[in-house]
């Protein structure tokens, strides 16, 4: 099959503009160039289609009868165009939108509130995946990242959701059984749960607090754990002291299953961000989920 020999886009949509307006100034001013490129941009799509597009009255551009059809066309296929790509840019908000998550954020505050996405957007469901690592955009089917960092990310644009608050925590048995927990020096004698995926989480904590920075080191037998949901679950079952953010165990701490031992609290300086590839904020369902979720992190941001 040959190739299709069309003119460029930039003539046609030059000579639509002039056949529309009436005028090489003012469609040079529609499309920010010069009334001689316009002219320029006229006269060698004539040449190229072999046809005289326009008779020139002194100032004035009218339109031949072929101009005046090819204009019609022209016009029509632009709009469509047009059209498709601000569906294909901006999107609709029918089929699921892609969410990509860390683990525990999913498990333990994103997936309890969905619901209440889903009732303000019916029709408009969430594709929900976890991982780590950062997403690729232009290659990878997400639509927006929730992730934890310094909102660096290159080939993306990342937005400040919510900061996070770290506090310790155990079970309310947990000082009857070993002994009391009423001053920081105190952690050192008990049994501490390290994330096998921060091991500076315990060393910025004594920084953070002015306990030395090998006070906490683990212990030859400290359980370690790749997600914060384990760390939660091990906590609340007696096996340590838990270093961790304030609102994933809020649930928790209302139901009793965990107590904090003592009131520090240390906001690190990493934090939970939305990103999403550049321009993507402008689609309709990635909108709606941002201002969503942007709503329900707007507590924890104070």
């Amino acid at each position: 099959m040959p190739a299709r020999r069309l003119p460029s886009l930039n003539a046609l949509r030059t000579f639509e503009a002039a056949a529309r307006l009436g005028s090489f100034t003012l469609a040079a001013d529609a499309l920010h160039v010069t009334q001689s490129a316009v002219s320029r941009m006229v006269s060698a799509l004539e040449a190229d289609l072999g046809i005289t597009l326009f008779q020139r009255q002194g100032p004035r551009l009218i339109l031949t009868p072929a101009g005046a059809e090819y204009q019609r066309a022209i016009a029509a296929a632009l709009a469509d165009l047009e059209a498709a790509t601000q569906r294909l840019r901006f999107g609709g908000t029918s089929g699921p939108i892609a969410v990509s998550t860390l683990h525990t954020l999913a498990f333990r505050w994103l997936v309890p509130r969905l619901q209440h996405f889903e009732m303000a957007h019916p029709g408009l469901n969430v594709d929900l995946s976890t991982g780590d690592r950062m997403v690729d955009f232009a290659t990878e089917p997400v639509d927006i990242a929730i992730r934890y960092g310094y909102g660096d990310w290159p080939g993306c644009r990342a937005e400040f959701l919510m900061p996070e608050t770290v506090s310790l925590f155990c079970a309310p048995n947990f000082t009857a059984r070993f002994g009391p927990l009423d001053r920081l020096e105190d952690l050192a004698r008990h049994r501490r749960l390290f994330h096998s995926t921060r091991p500076q989480a315990w060393p910025d904590f004594c920084a953070a607090v002015g306990l030395p920075s090998d006070s906490l080191r683990p212990a030859p037998d400290a359980p370690g754990f790749e997600h914060f949901f384990m760390i939660i679950e091990a906590a609340i079952a007696g096996m340590g002291v838990a270093l961790l953010p304030e609102f994933l165990v809020e649930t928790d701490i209302a139901a009793g299953r965990l107590i904090q031992p003592l009131p520090v609290r240390v906001r690190n300086p990493r934090a939970y961000y939305l990103a999403y590839g550049k321009g993507s904020e402008r689609r309709a369902k990635v909108a709606l989920f941002r201002d969503w979720i942007m709503d329900e992190a707007a507590p924890y941001r104070t």
